[in-house]
């Protein structure tokens, strides 16, 4: 039997934890190398006896990796009748990802619903020489503060779910997270003899109530702030990179409590445009020393309470228009980079900034604008963060913002926002900015930033696989390799599957928008008659969507007859079937506005949409992860949950730019609301009143009372399929 050396204990657990899941047997830990039996070494020459002694005395040649770097080694040699094997690398992450790669190799593979690791009766430890260098130097991710659905919304986590999720992270050899879930007890901890902690059942004001800006807590900020403080101690005994905000910070998650507001009284930004409207959501006048200062304080208490000051970000003054001037509004935005900047500076003078894409993109800075921005930047410790490289909008990406062979930056996929938690991917937009990026000594990383979590596991893995070294550009060459490893011996028709819905995908991402929508969101946002330049747009968003059309029928009437008993398939057919059956509805979405003159054939159309509507809903209603009443069970097992929060979460779900496939929300809302909208695509008068009455009832109605019964919707499954697909060859 093997015996384990190593003076990493993180590393060595790791290692028999999965030699245990593998094998049923751990490895016994052994204090000398002087043993006859196999050895398996972890650890490099700094941290190691035996990986220096033989480095020292030449009797092994280490491999040549890059000290403090994320490079890792595996190699294997046969010594004095025995075989030893040797995992290290770099830094302390960099052991780990040697052992998560060395079980890799022998079979495991990594998911973020779950690992498959085969039965072996021993460990192979032989015919292993590997060595790696990652091409870019940041890889990670982005968890965000909109709350609705436990697998997309990372608040809704426990320790626990954070736990399995870092141990991803490390899996996917990725280095990199950030927390962007709100501000917990950040004020009660900074200014504690100004801002209380809240009592939890404080009435929210009307203008948030039926919002994502209804940040009712559901656990105490007390206990929301001990679970951040033990998932990021997680992640730092991991040696994770969490970058830290600065800066500008105030938004819809992180808003100014008003006794801040009232208590110190600052004055505001000017602000001529922005969602984020009144004292708490304005912008600290950061002409003032002490506002900046105060913004700086909150970056410091969560450093030093829960971070760490190795890496920084900022959005800058993003989402706002200080003037309708763009020149004066420029200049409003130039100096507040520069405020940041420099009060970074001051206390962190080399640790590397994130300045966020996210402004550039949304307020349409020209390219000669970001080129300003750039030269007033250190290009030795600023870093330019691209993370919408996937936007479908030509010259807003990092191809048009000087950075290219020119200054640092980042390559990021923004894939979704919130409502779209159903699988998309702009795959040809993302191959073709990819290779450009791979080639690029100066893109540092990639990153994948959505504002949902788990939305599409397609993508999640296209992502794992491209930001080490970008091996996979084309999504069909990586789709043959993800269902091997995550499909087995059901490989094959996976594939076939994930081929024919690959068209489905592609036709929709992130801003794609402009017309459709998310539509579940807007359905009652439509005025008809459309003028004539609306309806050529519909149409052509109707030809966009309409591969889905053509494909939809035959793969869900292929699904209806796969087996549904494997969670990792029964999950992505779901996954797949919402998706394709949800394309079907937008292009019906997108032509009904021009057959409005002909009532016959706007009856037609809207016969169809209520169809696939009502499958639709029991797609979702297939599975507990599209169920709020679920996600709220959750909650409650893990900590006492505030019974003032059922009403927030139906508000973080219900409202126009979250509303997405949630079981309860088809029940509540989308039924009655299509059938109001019929009404007026036919001639009847837009009634404010009847709309409202809906959305009303949704919230006057106890959540249980829409809970799906998943586990018979489930059974239905296959036959739900077979309606769809039928129901598609006849619109087709």
């Amino acid at each position: 039997m093997a015996h384990i050396f190593s003076n990493n204990e993180l590393a060595l657990s790791v290692f028999n934890d999965l030699a245990e899941k593998m094998t049923g047997k751990r490895l016994e830990r052994t204090g000398s190398t002087d043993i006859p039996d196999d050895l398996i070494v972890i650890g490099n020459e700094s941290d190691n006896s035996y990986v220096a002694n033989k480095m020292l005395d030449g009797s092994w040649e280490i491999p040549v990796y890059r000290t403090g770097s994320d490079d890792y080694f595996i190699h294997s040699y046969s010594e004095n009748g025995r075989k030893v094997l040797v995992l290290g690398g770099g830094r302390p992450r960099a052991f780990l990802y040697a052992v998560y790669a060395y079980f890799e190799k022998i079979g495991c593979s990594y998911f973020w619903d779950g690992d498959i690791i085969p039965h072996k009766e021993t460990l192979e430890l032989d015919n292993f020489d590997i060595l790696e260098s990652p091409r870019f130097e940041y890889r990670g991710l982005r968890y965000f503060a909109h709350r609705s659905l436990h697998r997309f919304q990372a608040e809704h986590w426990t320790l626990e779910d954070w736990k399995k999720e870092i141990d991803w992270i490390l899996k996917k050899r990725l280095n990199l997270f950030m927390l962007r879930i709100g501000q917990d007890d950040l004020f009660q901890k900074t200014f504690p003899g100004i801002v209380p902690y809240p009592k939890g059942d404080e009435p929210v004001s009307e203008e948030f109530a039926r919002s994502y800006d209804n940040r009712t807590p559901f656990w105490s900020l007390q206990e929301r702030g001990k679970l951040r403080k033990a998932l990021l101690d997680y992640a730092f005994e991991r040696d994770l990179l969490h970058p830290e905000d600065t800066g500008t910070m105030t938004h819809w998650y992180s808003r100014t409590p008003m006794e801040f507001v009232n208590a110190v009284k600052p004055e505001f930004v000017p602000q001529a445009a922005s969602p984020h409207r009144g004292p708490t959501g304005l912008v600290w006048d950061i002409r003032e020393d002490s506002n900046l200062e105060n913004y700086f304080k909150l970056t410091q208490t969560h450093i030093d309470e829960y971070g760490s000051d190795k890496i920084f970000h900022t959005i800058g003054l993003a989402e706002r228009d200080i003037s309708h001037d763009r020149a004066e509004n420029h200049r409003w935005k130039l100096y507040a980079y520069r405020r940041i900047l420099e009060r970074l500076r001051k206390s962190y003078p080399d640790a590397p900034l994130l300045i966020a894409s996210w402004d550039l993109l949304n307020n349409s800075w020209t390219s000669e604008q970001v080129g300003e921005l750039l030269d007033m930047l250190d290009p030795n410790n600023t870093l330019l963060f691209d993370y919408t490289s996937d936007s479908d909008i030509e010259d807003r990406n990092f191809t048009h913002w000087h950075c290219v062979g020119k200054f640092p930056w980042i390559f990021g996929i923004f894939l979704a926002f919130e409502s779209g938690n159903d699988l998309r991917g702009n795959y040809p937009v993302i191959r073709k900015r990819l290779a450009i990026a791979k080639d690029d000594p100066f893109c540092k990383g990639m990153v994948i930033w959505p504002e949902n979590s788990h939305s599409d596991t397609l993508m999640y893995e296209f992502f794992a696989a491209n930001a080490w070294n970008a091996d996979y550009l084309e999504i069909r060459d990586f789709i043959p390799v993800f269902c091997r490893k995550r499909y087995g011996k059901n490989a094959a028709w996976m594939q076939d599957l994930w081929f024919k819905a690959l068209p489905i995908l592609e036709c929709g991402y992130w801003n794609f928008h402009q017309f459709y929508g998310e539509v579940f969101g807007k359905l009652r946002m439509i005025s008809f008659p459309m003028i004539e330049e609306k309806v050529q747009g519909f149409l052509k968003e109707a030809e966009r969507v309409k591969p889905a059309l053509d494909i939809a029928a035959e793969l869900l009437a292929e699904l209806a007859d796969r087996p549904l008993d494997d969670a990792m398939i029964r999950r992505d057919m779901i996954d797949i079937a919402r998706t394709a059956g949800g394309r079907v509805f937008q292009y019906l979405y997108n032509i009904l506005p021009a057959a409005y003159p002909d009532r016959e054939k706007c009856r037609e159309i809207l016969d169809a949409m209520r169809e696939v509507l009502h499958l639709l809903a029991d797609l979702v209603k297939s599975s507990t992860e599209f169920s709020l009443c679920y996600t709220l069970d959750g909650l409650k097992e893990y900590l006492p949950v505030n019974p003032a929060f059922e009403s927030a979460l139906k508000a973080n779900a219900e409202n126009h730019y979250c509303r997405s496939y949630v079981a309860e929300l088809f029940d509540g809302c989308y039924f009655k609301e299509f059938e109001l909208y019929a009404k007026h695509a036919l001639g009847a008068e837009m009634a404010a009143a009847e709309w409202e009455a809906v959305v009303d009832e949704f919230y006057n109605t106890p959540l249980e009372n829409y809970r799906p019964d998943c586990k018979r919707y489930l059974t239905e499954f296959p036959g739900t399929c077979r309606k769809l697909s039928a129901c598609i060859r006849k619109i087709r």
